[in-house]
């Protein structure tokens, strides 16, 4: 049962809104950080909110995608880490697919400073953010456009990324497995970025320490389609240990 005038107000709000971050929240109702997350704890309890790293969503929204905007406030400077280390893989000449995400977005960021190469992205704002360097080409896939991740996804997404041969492609998850390997909540954005994977010579997939804590429905790809991921280091032991054991992918920490 909730307590108080604000808890009812954050209530509705987020319900409203479908999900919201906690910094959002903090500005809303203009209470400290640990205000808002003691109130998101008792609007758990009500079995139909659910927190998440950076935020909450609306029970009636889990199956979708947690929007892109509650992602960014979340495990921030462990993605810039992870998009420095990979960055590095990057040289003049070469070509990149970015999927969309909100690590992918500081890759994108991170790339900004390079010159001649080529990126091909199905997310509206990595391209916005690439826009600002004339060095860089970028190519957009087309599509349908997701307003949750800012993706386009679709036939004619899948159908133009078929005829391309990149050279590296970095993938984001909503959670990974040693057992089911790469899961995502979507299947048409899972379908896009398997086939991003199968036309690019490396494929990374870059991923926070907690995506090895997370499921979701859809299983895109398997181990054998991934030459390494980027992570951080905050990664447990025992999920260090378990990817030492395989002969693919590597565990690149940042």
């Amino acid at each position: 049962m909730l307590n108080n005038t604000r808890q009812l107000q954050m209530k509705e709000l987020i319900v409203k809104n479908g999900s919201m971050s906690v910094q959002q929240l903090m500005e809303h109702f203009h209470v400290s950080d640990m205000t808002v997350r003691r109130d998101l704890i008792q609007l758990e309890k009500l079995g139909t909110f659910k927190r998440v790293h950076g935020g909450v969503v609306y029970s009636e929204e889990l199956g979708e995608d947690i929007l892109l905007s509650v992602r960014e406030d979340s495990q921030t400077h462990e993605k810039e880490q992870i998009a420095e280390k990979a960055v590095s893989f990057v040289h003049d000449g070469q070509s990149v697919l970015l999927d969309a995400g909100s690590t992918t977005l500081e890759i994108a960021k991170k790339l900004l400073a390079r010159r001649n190469i080529t990126v091909i992205t199905n997310a509206i704002n990595v391209a916005a953010v690439l826009s600002q360097n004339v060095n860089v080409q970028i190519i957009m896939t087309g599509g349908d456009l997701r307003h949750s991740t800012q993706s386009l996804v679709g036939p004619a997404t899948v159908q133009f990324l078929q005829e391309l041969q990149v050279d590296h492609a970095f993938i984001g998850c909503s959670g990974l497995s040693l057992e089911r390997g790469l899961m995502n909540s979507n299947l048409v954005e899972g379908e896009v970025k398997r086939t991003m994977m199968s036309v690019s010579r490396h494929v990374f997939v870059v991923a926070d320490h907690t995506k090895f804590e997370q499921t979701a429905f859809n299983t895109f790809a398997r181990w054998d389609h991934v030459e390494a991921i980027i992570t951080s280091k905050q990664v447990k032991e025992e999920y260090k240990r378990g990817f030492e054991t395989r002969a693919q992918p590597q565990l690149i920490l940042a």
